[in-house]
């Protein structure tokens, strides 16, 4: 394809460009990039493209060279990649592809795995859709519509004739998946399909439901679905009614959840810990200390063994009614337990103390904690760091600060709002200013809020 008067049409780009991949190589290695553009650019005016076909040979030949150089493309320019193979109906190919940027650290995007479930479902495997879409909504990743309609049109087709056959576990899948996501109706459906092509909901699928219904405070539904189960056969497992308890809970009903966890869980031998967890904390909130604490009493007696989250609920609560003898006694109970606290229950006390103005009480058991041999982490830190803060107490959250760094632990983006958020408020703004540097050198940025009262604050003392 040099000048001359002979007309060109769009398969001869094809072949040049992408089909004849052995010339196009050996146009790049020659160096003549400048062959391969001009003859690009050339088919547009006369009205030729690529196939993506064509773009997806080419585009693999510069990901081959970016791999050379260790170079990882960004996932906007990978997504159009996996799209042309898709389109091509490459899926081998593309899910290769797509496996091998995740090992090399480049995380997917909803864009992705849509491409990607799209791409498996148009060519009839549904099994790699379903794990597709169980990997991304694992990833806390929402499915758009077009993901959404992949998988039921998918399943609309092989009801229609397909050879493929879906297990429970494909179904429960995709229906947790659209629990997850908030699709309540397209979960339903799915219920609905299993049910026609003689696949009956299990237990797991009852209680995916039951979990949403609860968590949604959608009790009526539950309570039918409960009823349906029972009627159906379907045994309700401790999970089961622990989302009754949940919900019940949640919508401020502790006493008919404790009525249940009685006269029903007992009666079936299927109460545990989260079950008696459940309601100690919402009789907690509801400021039924006693109440809590008198069930906590009778785990011990019925022969259930408390728990960390047990005991950490009782001793938070405790400690922000002032009672902090029991709470005390509660935590050597812990111990003799065998229940070890570790940094999250320490840390968790000292948040709630803060938040709560208990910054004395806070110090104490962030002490107690170095004493008992747990190591505060950044967060543990940046926990106390608040509660001074908050108490106007900004010296000695600078020297928790200095503390921190001395002892190896790197500030974060919390430490460092809270530090300059406390000097601003002191007025220490050149302090601020100095903090303000060290968060950029780390490459921290502050937030709007916090830099512009910071800036005006100067701006205040420079035309005063």
């Amino acid at each position: 394809m040099t000048q001359s008067d002979c007309r060109f049409f769009g398969v001869d780009y094809n072949r040049f460009i992408g089909v004849d991949y052995n010339r196009f190589i050996g146009v790049l290695r020659s160096s003549r990039f400048d062959l391969a553009e001009r003859y690009y650019f050339q088919m547009f005016p006369q009205g030729f493209s690529l196939t993506p076909f064509t773009y997806s040979r080419f585009i693999s030949l510069l990901l081959d060279d970016m791999d050379k150089l260790n170079y990882v493309p960004d996932i906007w320019a990978f997504n159009i990649y996996l799209n042309l193979l898709c389109r091509e109906k490459m899926i081998d190919l593309a899910l290769e592809d797509f496996h091998s940027i995740v090992k090399k650290g480049r995380d997917p995007d909803v864009v992705t795995y849509t491409i990607m479930i799209d791409g498996v479902c148009k060519v009839g495997r549904f099994n790699s859709a379903v794990g597709l879409w169980k990997e991304m909504v694992g990833k806390g990743l929402s499915p758009d519509n077009k993901a959404c309609c992949a998988l039921v049109v998918g399943f609309c087709e092989v009801g229609k004739g397909g050879n493929v056959e879906f297990s429970t576990l494909i179904y429960n899948a995709l229906i947790s998946g659209f629990c997850r996501i908030s699709r309540i109706d397209k979960a339903q459906a799915i219920k609905l399909f299993m049910t026609k092509n003689g696949c009956e909901p299990d237990l797991v699928t009852s209680n995916v439901l039951l979990n949403y219904f609860c968590n949604e405070l959608m009790l009526q539904e539950a309570d039918k679905l409960f009823k349906k189960m029972e009627r159906s056969g379907i045994r309700p497992d401790v999970y089961s009614y622990n989302q009754m308890i949940k919900g019940l809970c949640n919508t401020n009903k502790p006493d008919k959840a404790y009525l249940l966890m009685v006269n029903k869980m007992e009666a079936d031998g299927l109460v545990d810990a989260v079950s008696y967890n459940t309601v100690i904390e919402a009789f907690c909130k509801d400021g039924h200390i006693g109440k809590a604490y008198r069930l906590f009493e009778d785990m011990g007696r019925k022969g259930i063994a408390p728990d960390v989250v047990t005991l950490t609920t009782l001793i938070k609560n405790f400690l922000n009614k002032g009672s902090s003898g029991i709470a005390k006694t509660l935590l050597d109970r812990m111990s003799a337990m065998g229940l070890l606290p570790d940094c999250i229950f320490y840390t968790t006390i000292i948040d709630h103390l803060c938040k709560r103005g208990k910054v004395e009480t806070a110090c104490s058991i962030f002490n107690d904690m170095i004493i008992q041999g747990v190591g505060p982490d950044v967060i543990s830190y940046n926990a106390l760091k608040n509660g001074f803060c908050k108490s106007k107490r900004v010296t000695e959250a600078i020297h928790l600060y200095e503390e921190m760094q001395s002892k190896g632990f790197s500030p974060d983006e919390t430490t460092f709002k809270l530090i300059i958020g406390g000097l601003i408020c002191e007025k220490k703004l050149s302090e601020a200013c100095q903090v303000w540097g060290q968060m950029m050198e780390k490459g921290f940025t502050l937030d709007r809020a916090v830099s512009e009262t910071l800036i005006n604050a100067i701006h205040s003392i420079d035309y005063a």
